[in-house]
Formats: C-alpha cells, sequence, structure tokens
C-alpha cells in the first residue's frame, strides 16, 4: 500500500521511474565531458576571475542565471539545490570546503529522522565569459585551450553574476500543526555574511532565522506552500529565493511501538535489518490481532513512520482497519534496494516475533505493496519450504511486481548519457542500479547488447530461486489487487512514440537528449543524445536502437507520471517537454503472474481470471490507475479480505443458526437467505465496522425453517450508504452469528 509510491521517496520528481542503459563506451565518456571542458577553460589565467568560480566550467542543467536572487527568480527544489551546488564545485578553480551532492543527503536523511525540515541556502557570486568573447577576440584558442584574446581586458571577458537559492530538502511535512524547520549551518553555502529571514507562508510574515536554530510552524490547512527566504547584505542588498513545501497531514499521530528487527537468517554473505512501526487497535495493550504490511522499493530510504502512516492511510483505511479491531504492523527496511531474499528474511523474523506474542493456533494476513509482495511472496514460500509454521492466513499482493516491473529503457540511455552533468541523474541512476532494481526490471542496461534488450540476470535468478521453493505459498488465501487496467487499454499512446523532446543551447554547449517507447518487435531508435561543445572541444554522441521489444511503456499497467515530473523540471534540467505524461510501471500481466508476455493480453475476456493466476481471487480495475494506489473500490476489496474472520459472537448453541448472502460483493441488493430453529426472538440486522447498527431487516417471530431477507444498501432511514464492508448478524436467544457483506458502488 506504498500508494502513490514515488512522490514519497523518491523525492518523486524522476526518484524511482527512471533507470540507464547504453553500452559502458558511452557511459564512461558521460563522465568525461565537463572534464574536458574545465581542461580546456584551464588555459585561462585565474588571476583574471574575480570570484574564482567560472561557470562555464560545468555543464549548464541547473537554470543558475534565472535564480539571482531578485523577486522573479524561479522557485527552487532540493534536486535543483543540490545541482546548482554542484555545477558551482565545478565551476572553482580551487576545491571548494562546501559539503558534496552525497553528504548534503546524509546530512538530510539525519535531520529528517529526527523530525526536522532542513533548508539549504546557496548564495554564491560566478562569471561567465561574455557570450560574443571569440566573436570579439576576447576569447583565443590555443592547443586546443582557450586563452584571453588580443582585445581582452578583465572587465571585458567576463560577466559577473550571483547565484542566489533556498530550498527545503525533505519537502513534504506530516505534522503540519508542529512543523520544525531548521537552516543548518553547514547547509548555508555563502562567500558573504548576511541576515536571514523567511516568511513559512503561515501569515506571520517574515521572522529572523539564525543559522542552526530551530522554528516551530503551525500549519490550519494541508495543500502546497510557497515561501519566501530574504538575506540582506551588511551593505543592505536585498535579495530573495522562493521554494514550496507540501502540508501533507496536520497530525500523524505516534506508532504505539517500534521494534528494532535483525534477520538470524543471511542472504548473500549478510542480513537485514530494520524496524516494525506497531499501531495498535483502540483498547488492545498488545499485539492481538496483526495485519502485516510489507514496504516497497524505498529508493534513497527516506521512508518512516509519518510517511508510511499517510501511504497506508488513504482512504481511511488504516484507520478503517483498526476499527475492525485490527492492529497494524508495517515493516520498514534499513536498506530497501537490498536483495529481495535478504530483505525475505527480516520478514520471516517478524512473523516469528509475532508468532511468539499471539495466542497458539492464531493467524493473521500479510500486505505486500509493490516490491513487498515479491519480498513477502519468498519469505512465506521459504517457510513452507523448511516445513515452519508462518501463520498467515491471507497474503495480498498489491500491484506486485511478480513478472517484472518497466521502466522505459529510453530513460535509462538518458540517465547513463547525463550522469556526468546531472547530480540527480547520478543519484537515481547508482539507486536505481542497486540488487532489488535489478532483479525487478524487465529491461535493464546491464543485459542490454547492441539492439538486444533483456533483463539482468539478477532477475533470473530471483525466479529461479522462487521456483526452486515451489513458486507460491500454498497455505494463506492468495489475493491479487491491480491497478493496471483489465480492459486491454495502454497508456493513451502507440508503441515506439516520442516521449521525452529535449533540447538546450548556450555559448559553450548545444544538448540533445531525445527519448521514444520501446517498440512492439521492430527497429527503432529509443535514445538519441548529443553534447555539442565548442569546437575544438570533444563532442559527445549516445544512441540507443532495440528491436524485438514488447510494448510495456504505452502497455496496461499501473503507471508513474516520470514523463511529466520531467517536464515539470524544465527548468533546471533546460527546454524538456514531455509529449505524454506516464508509462506502465507495474504491467497488470506482471501483477496477476500471468503465463505471457504480451501486455495487451485480454484480461477482461477471462470468464474464470482466478484459474489462470496462481491467485485464489483478484481485484482488476477497468482503467490504468496509479501505481499502489488506494481507491474508494479497490478500499473495498482490501478490508473484505482483512476483516476478520465471521465467527459466532455469543455463547450459546449457534450450530442450528444459518446464514448467507449472495451476491457478494453486490450491487445495489444482496439476498439474504437465514434459518433458525425457533419461531422466536429472530434479529437479523446489517453492522458497520465499527459495530453499529445501519438496518434491521427482521426482529420478532419467524416461522422456523429457510427464510429470505433482501438489504438494497440503505439505512434505517432509507438513505443509500457508502461502499464498504458490512456484517449481517443473525440472532436468536443466547446465539449470534455474522457473515460479511461488500457493497460496492
Amino acid at each position: 500500500m506504498l500508494a502513490r509510491a514515488c512522490r514519497l521517496a523518491l523525492a518523486c520528481a524522476l526518484a524511482a521511474t527512471v533507470l540507464l542503459a547504453i553500452p559502458t563506451a558511452a557511459a564512461a565518456a558521460a563522465g568525461s565531458r565537463g572534464a574536458a571542458l574545465r581542461e580546456a577553460l584551464d588555459g585561462l589565467d585565474p588571476a583574471l576571475l574575480a570570484t574564482g568560480r567560472l561557470h562555464d566550467r560545468a555543464i549548464p542543467l541547473a537554470g543558475l542565471r534565472a535564480r539571482d536572487g531578485s523577486a522573479a527568480a524561479p522557485p527552487a527544489d532540493a534536486a535543483v539545490w543540490r545541482q546548482m551546488l554542484g555545477e558551482l564545485r565545478d565551476a572553482s578553480l580551487s576545491p571548494p570546503a562546501w559539503p558534496d551532492p552525497a553528504a548534503v543527503r546524509a546530512r538530510m536523511r539525519a535531520l529528517h529522522a529526527a523530525g526536522r525540515v532542513p533548508i539549504g541556502v546557496i548564495d554564491l557570486a560566478y562569471e561567465t565569459l561574455r557570450p560574443d568573447a571569440l566573436a570579439r577576440g576576447l576569447l583565443a584558442i590555443e592547443a586546443g585551450r582557450f586563452v584571453a584574446g588580443p582585445e581582452a581586458a578583465a572587465g571585458d571577458l567576463f560577466e559577473r553574476r550571483r547565484a542566489f537559492a533556498a530550498a527545503a530538502l525533505t519537502p513534504r511535512l506530516f505534522h503540519g500543526r508542529a512543523a520544525r524547520f531548521v537552516v543548518p549551518g553547514d547547509l548555508v553555502i555563502a562567500d558573504e555574511p548576511a541576515t536571514l529571514a523567511i516568511d513559512f507562508a503561515d501569515g506571520a510574515g517574515f521572522r529572523a532565522v539564525a543559522p542552526g536554530a530551530e522554528v516551530l510552524v503551525s500549519y490550519a490547512e494541508t495543500g502546497v506552500r510557497r515561501l519566501s527566504l530574504r538575506a540582506v547584505t551588511p551593505g543592505g542588498e536585498v535579495r530573495l529565493a522562493a521554494f514550496t513545501v507540501e502540508v501533507v497531514a496536520l497530525e500523524t499521530p505516534a506508532p504505539t511501538e517500534t521494534w528494532p528487527l535483525t534477520a538470524t537468517i543471511p542472504y548473500d554473505g549478510a542480513v537485514a535489518t530494520g524496524e516494525a512501526f506497531v499501531y495498535l487497535a483502540e483498547g488492545h495493550a498488545a499485539v492481538t490481532d496483526p495485519v502485516v504490511v510489507v514496504e516497497g522499493f524505498d529508493l534513497d530510504n527516506s521512508l518512516g513512520w509519518p510517511e508510511l502512516y499517510a501511504l497506508l492511510n488513504q482512504e481511511n483505511l488504516l484507520e478503517d482497519l483498526r476499527a475492525q479491531g485490527r492492529d497494524a504492523v508495517i515493516l520498514d527496511f534499513t536498506e530497501a534496494t537490498d536483495p529481495i531474499q535478504r530483505n525475505a528474511f527480516l520478514l520471516v523474523e517478524l512473523m516469528a516475533t509475532l508468532r511468539a506474542q499471539l495466542a497458539p493456533g492464531a493467524t493473521f494476513p500479510v500486505v505486500g505493496a509493490s516490491m513487498g509482495g515479491l519480498v513477502a511472496r519468498y519469505a512465506l514460500a521459504w517457510l513452507e519450504a523448511q516445513n515452519e509454521t508462518h501463520a498467515v492466513s491471507t497474503f495480498i499482493a498489491f500491484d506486485s511486481p511478480q513478472n517484472g516491473a518497466d521502466i522505459p529503457l529510453g530513460l535509462q540511455a538518458w540517465l547513463v548519457f547525463f550522469q556526468g552533468e546531472s547530480e540527480e541523474a547520478a543519484f537515481l541512476l547508482s539507486r536505481l542500479d542497486t540488487p532489488a532494481a535489478r532483479q525487478m526490471l524487465v529491461y535493464h542496461h546491464a543485459a542490454t547488447s547492441g539492439s538486444t534488450a533483456a533483463s539482468d540476470p539478477l532477475r533470473a535468478a530471483l525466479d529461479a530461486d522462487l521456483a526452486a521453493l515451489g513458486g507460491w505459498p500454498t497455505g494463506p488465501r492468495l489475493v491479487a489487487v491491480t491497478n493496471g487496467g483489465g480492459q486491454g487499454a495502454g497508456q493513451g499512446y502507440p508503441a515506439g512514440v516520442q516521449l521525452i523532446l529535449y533540447e538546450y543551447e548556450s555559448f559553450l554547449v548545444d544538448i540533445t537528449g531525445n527519448v521514444w517507447a520501446v517498440p512492439d518487435g521492430t527497429s527503432q531508435l529509443i535514445f538519441d543524445g548529443m553534447i555539442d561543445l565548442v569546437w575544438p572541444l570533444p563532442d559527445s554522441y549516445s544512441t540507443l536502437t532495440v528491436a524485438g521489444t514488447e510494448p510495456y511503456d504505452s502497455g496496461p499497467g499501473g503507471f508513474r507520471a516520470s514523463l511529466a515530473q520531467m517536464d515539470t523540471t524544465a527548468v533546471p534540467y533546460g527546454d524538456i517537454v514531455a509529449l505524454h505524461d506516464n508509462h506502465a510501471f507495474v504491467p497488470t500481466i506482471s501483477a496477476l503472474d500471468l503465463a505471457t508476455s504480451d501486455p495487451f493480453f485480454d484480461i477482461a475476456g477471462q470468464p474464470d481470471l482466478p484459474a489462470l493466476t496462481p491467485y485464489d481471487a483478484v481485484y482488476v480495475p477497468a482503467a490504468n490507475q496509479e501505481h499502489v494506489l488506494v481507491t474508494p473500490e479497490n478500499k473495498v476489496w482490501l478490508l473484505a479480505e482483512l476483516a476478520p474472520p465471521a465467527t459466532a459472537v455469543e455463547p450459546g448453541p449457534a450450530a442450528a443458526l444459518r446464514l448467507a448472502a449472495a451476491p457478494n460483493p453486490f450491487n445495489p441488493r444482496t439476498e439474504l437467505s437465514f434459518s433458525a430453529p425457533r419461531a422466536d426472538g429472530v434479529v437479523l440486522e446489517v453492522i458497520d465496522l465499527r459495530g453499529r447498527r445501519v438496518r434491521t431487516l427482521v426482529d420478532g417471530a419467524v416461522p422456523p425453517g429457510p427464510r429470505t431477507a433482501r438489504w438494497d444498501g440503505a439505512d434505517d432511514a432509507g438513505r443509500p450508504v457508502a461502499a464498504g464492508v458490512y456484517f449481517a448478524r443473525l440472532a436468536q436467544g443466547g446465539s449470534a452469528i455474522t457473515t460479511r457483506l461488500v457493497l460496492v458502488r
């Protein structure tokens, strides 16, 4: 249920959505373009540079010139801020003392884990070559290096500028009524002192902010806030920077307990660690009736309790489960990108911990979101292969890539080509080249050779390990909930269509990076990249053409809006235009583990779909939805599968009572078949998850024998009730039985 999974970690822009691809030689060249440019510019006399920073030494991707401290400057986000920092580092003639991007990320994670929202500030002067420097003779080229030309004078060759930006490095707030901001002193990257003040968009206006001091801010509503940072220099110059934060929740309840976990079984020489967040149902003093939820692929391991709670409680799902008397136990991996098998043994440890606390014979359901569905599948199958008890009654795989996930190979190539110039591309490349990513992707750069696109060998190894364990666990009820549509409709564009149009021009460099969806079997170009440096510096080109691919990018499946997210980063990355918004991330056929590679397999036309899958029950929406999104409709299915089993609820000879409902799920009405051993005192009523009576269908004497009653989905006042899970309760004397009802709208 890591719903909208990519909205959080993956700081959500390209996060968790783009990978790599293209031959090794091109990847090596990617890191050399900026170096070649810097080497050529090293011919200039350093004494000519008053600031010691020449931005032409960096490939310009951060929109540095526009972020100049003026009121019209565009806002920056965390990715832009880090890219600016990286470019100014490359621009420096001598190594700067600022933290590098990796250190910034580590600092950000530490502050975020402590419940703080760090704000980074950049306030640095730099210089650029005048665009007409070569034409005017201010600049010359000798032996492949730039030198001052015969007409040059120090004041003419360069233009002096200032880069000024601020950004919330963890831009999502889960405690809006008590948000704690801090401007760490080591993340104020400035070449002159300034007095800082921030308008937190809370109605209080600007307030002074000292580096290192915390500021408590309270927001009354959720939503996006545009903040402003003002710096005033000793000379009275005023600079402004805008940035945004999103208030996701005003309050996030604390977990009841947090259990640290360490697996006792190693995989590939190491053991997994993590923690389980325990959120007890109201009235429970200890874990009594748990639902275990396994997190998915957390790109940068930034998801903690607040983020997981917000994701799980979409449509009030988590709180409704607690209203059923269920205790939530949420497994959070220390390193979610580790091999799936390694993290599966952490789930084995958690299940053993639960069994030791529960009553003998007690069972519980497990929900695996996205990658978590693979982790849970492996853990349960492994325990059964060892003839060990797992006590799991139901296993729900929620839009889980059982047969692979898809990241457009053209986007992978884009990241490889630009990794040397884009800090964000390099980071995503490193994260998405981790073992778990390699195990899941249907096409991966490591196995792409020539025109042949293939998955990484780690994926085949995982499949072989699962097959050796019997493929699937046999003890639990198996349920699949997909976000991919079942009507055969793709993402709204054909195979092989262009997805990204990217063109950028500047004085010293022209850049192109165009991306196409993979074709449907035919041979086609899917990436065309160019970085054209001013003559005589070496240019870089890369193309990727593939054949024999399945059209996963454009096919049915739970989608990610990676393309639209690239479009919204048009300023920092140049003129990036998304020609289409989404791509399939988990194909529908993968979530259902169907034995086909055709993304457009006719799912809706199958009269008995569960018979074609390993699942006992499946939920497939008509239209494609965002990956791991909880909707009102699939919430009904989830609650129905996770509701406690229907049993006699009061002592007495309940065996003579009979109660059943059909159809179920139903809309708009269902028939309740019932019988009681005696004619007196029969009560048949509908109650909700909180035990409140919704409708009384029978109250009085009823002749013995089979009878029917109809419920039309309305309460006692005749008002239609919301879709969801209800219970029909039949009582007579001291006996009662219930059956679960699922109303869909």
